[in-house]
């Protein structure tokens, strides 16, 4: 399994450095972009998709053939939705009163409201990502 992954990973790293190649060296269109442009993004596309496709069926796989293991994967699922609620609850669709006309469409309660749970979950997170560092580092101290 280890030699199948092994050559998999060079083939996608051979078929990355050759597009990016293509894409520098290729030449240039009429428009001024390079050629192979389409292409780059193509793949680029195609391994977002593959990596996301991996992320998430490898821990289902992992959950069903460990479900002892599954209780913290659960839980960091449940904190995650706990963050997005309080994130919901504390966040304000009061309307801003835009007067751009290209910007009122968005001047709309719900989509205000959505933005500031987004806003309100990233602040959040990062705190408590800042916070489980400075503990990690205070507690290698102690110990």
């Amino acid at each position: 399994m280890n030699k199948i992954l092994r050559i998999v990973l060079i083939v996608l790293f051979s078929i990355s450095a050759l597009l990016t190649l293509l894409f520098y060296a290729g030449g240039e269109e009429i428009s001024g972009t390079p050629r192979f442009t389409d292409l780059y993004i193509i793949w680029a596309v195609v391994l977002t998709g593959l990596a996301v496709g991996l992320a998430v069926i490898f821990p289902v796989v992992q959950m069903i053939t460990n479900p002892k293991n599954a209780k913290k994967g659960l839980a960091g699922i449940l904190a995650l939705l706990v963050v997005i609620v309080i994130s919901y609850v504390t966040a304000s669709g009061e309307i801003l009163g835009i007067k751009n006309p290209d910007l009122v469409q968005y001047d709309v309660p719900s989509t205000l409201k959505y933005a500031g749970m987004m806003l309100n979950s990233v602040y959040i997170l990062a705190f408590i990502a800042i916070v489980s560092m400075i503990y990690s580092e205070v507690a290698k101290i102690f110990k």
